[in-house]
């Protein structure tokens, strides 16, 4: 009797911890650095270019170990191609695209230390819809910005609108406000429409897709201190 009285005890002062720290909501702003490019099955030539995020969170707390996060980012995206070879332009001439998103990712956040401190994972949904691109040409020799890159295009009208993936990461929460996480994010839709051809030259598909790797810093208000 007395270890059933005493695993019922135990049980319930869990279950009162866990319902003194749910219900905890948090809003933040975060940003960082990315490395993005295509993946796709003729994706050879196509390689990571920089670029960087920044936007706002909202974080929800079921306990101290499981939330809901959910988050809007402003996402610099797209690829550079190293031999980028058209009427125009040679095997020495590199391409560059910046796609601009705002991605909303849905997360589930599991931390492992107490108080809502430690390291964490996260995983979830994202949807991204398209703001604007900017697509450059270059010799290799020349520097993103400098006199040689030349803008050749615009035009948003043969990229996908919206596009749906996933993010997968892991970070380290240092206090109740700062943080730092390492995410993955990819696309299952094509970043191009249907039958048109992105890269002549490189490719005869439009068979990419959005990879990216962000590293990002975050800052979170409310709930607890």
């Amino acid at each position: 009797m007395k270890k059933v009285l005493l695993s019922l005890a135990l049980l319930a002062g869990f279950a009162g911890t866990a319902n003194a720290q749910s219900g905890v909501l948090k809003y933040g702003v975060k940003g960082g650095f990315s490395l993005s490019s295509y993946s796709g099955s003729e994706a050879g030539d196509v390689t990571f270019k920089p670029g960087f995020t920044a936007g706002a969170l909202i974080n929800y707390g079921f306990s101290d170990l499981i939330s809901l996060q959910v988050e809007a980012l402003y996402s610099q995206k797209g690829a550079l191609v190293q031999n980028y070879s058209t009427a125009a332009t040679t095997n020495n001439t590199q391409f560059r695209s910046t796609v601009q998103y705002i991605d909303v990712p849905v997360l589930a956040k599991f931390t492992t230390g107490e108080n809502g401190k430690g390291l964490f994972f996260e995983v979830g949904p994202q949807a991204s819809f398209l703001v604007a691109t900017r697509d450059f040409t270059r010799p290799k020799d020349a520097g993103a910005g400098s006199s040689q890159e030349v803008e050749i295009n615009t035009d948003t009208n043969h990229l996908n609108k919206v596009a749906i993936g996933y993010v997968g990461g892991i970070g380290y929460q240092l206090t109740s406000g700062l943080g730092l996480g390492i995410r993955y994010t990819g696309d299952f839709s094509n970043v191009y429409k249907d039958g048109i051809n992105p890269l002549p030259g490189v490719t005869t598909t439009n068979n990419f897709r959005n990879s990216v790797f962000q590293f990002q810093v975050h800052y979170l208000f409310g709930g607890k201190s």
